[in-house]
């Protein structure tokens, strides 16, 4: 049976909204992404929780009727938000599988693993942390993220504290206990994503050494490590947060800025951090410091 693929962009705070609306046109299925591919942390606005921008794929059976479908989704986001929709017809096949190929274990310098549910279990070794893609950003594959892991994995990271800053979906706090943090504090301002990563601690049998919470809500340490991986204004507002909260001589990782907002960000934490040259990936930059 062929299958029709309704697309369209529309602003993140309207995606949980438009997500059950398209539910009760009868989507078999609904996918949400970022468009820009960056997460959103800033404790300044609680409207911005996840993407600034959010694309959404909705699957339905060839039967619907399109018209219907349009028009009571324009009338639908009505006052909310103009839609710039595309719909195609798709031939038949198996999207579950599909959608599952994509994703594949991903390797970082041979010391961690990223795996989804449904691969078989590696019969290797190296840590592996079991983490499906959702809604929660962090599977691994941005550079962004792939960065803050490479440090993690080329690091001493033994019996350290850790602040995830921003944790997501939950991956880096995860791969620094399966590295051999001491404790790791997961920090987020959405319930929503925070459920998410709370599961997948869960799934991954972490709970012992990750305390998940929002930052007001959690009494956090110094850390020896604070690694924050999200978008230049937020971390330029937490500069003076994140230098209460690193220990002297301990170790700060900034990731989620583009290589044109690194001379910003270095000249910010310069005053409090020993910083080093940015390492860089596609237009993407990763930062380190040593708290004076």
């Amino acid at each position: 049976m062929p299958w029709l693929q309704l697309e369209f962009e529309i602003e993140q705070i309207y995606a949980e909204e438009f997500s059950f609306f398209l539910e009760q046109l009868g989507a078999t299925a609904i996918s949400l992404s970022a468009s820009s591919n960056e997460a959103i942390f800033d404790e300044g606005d609680e409207e911005n929780l996840l993407w600034d921008k959010t694309h959404v794929e909705a699957l339905f059976d060839s039967e619907h009727d399109v018209d219907s479908l349009i028009i009571r989704l324009n009338k639908f986001a009505s006052g909310k938000v103009t839609l710039n929709h595309k719909i195609k017809l798709l031939e038949d096949r198996d999207w579950v599988d599909e959608f599952k190929s994509e994703y594949q274990p991903l390797f970082f310098l041979d010391k961690i693993c990223i795996s989804p549910s449904w691969h078989e279990q590696l019969k290797n070794k190296i840590p592996t942390i079991i983490l499906d893609p959702g809604l929660a950003f962090g599977t691994g594959a941005h550079p962004t993220t792939s960065l803050c892991i490479e440090w993690f994995c080329v690091n001493d990271i033994n019996n350290k504290i850790v602040i995830d800053y921003g944790c997501g979906s939950g991956i880096l706090s995860m791969v620094a206990a399966k590295l051999g943090a001491k404790k790791v504090y997961a920090i987020d301002i959405d319930e929503g994503v925070l459920k998410v990563a709370g599961e997948n601690i869960k799934n991954n049998k972490l709970e012992e050494i990750i305390v998940l919470g929002k930052p007001e809500n959690l009494r956090i340490p110094k850390a020896d490590i604070l690694v924050a991986n999200i978008l230049k204004n937020p971390l330029i507002k937490l500069f003076d947060k994140f230098s209460r909260l690193t220990k002297s001589g301990g170790h700060l990782v900034l990731s989620g800025i583009v290589n044109k907002q690194v001379d910003e960000c270095l000249s910010k934490y310069k005053s409090n951090f020993n910083m080093d040259k940015p390492v860089l990936r596609e237009s993407w930059a990763s930062l380190h410091g040593i708290r004076l």
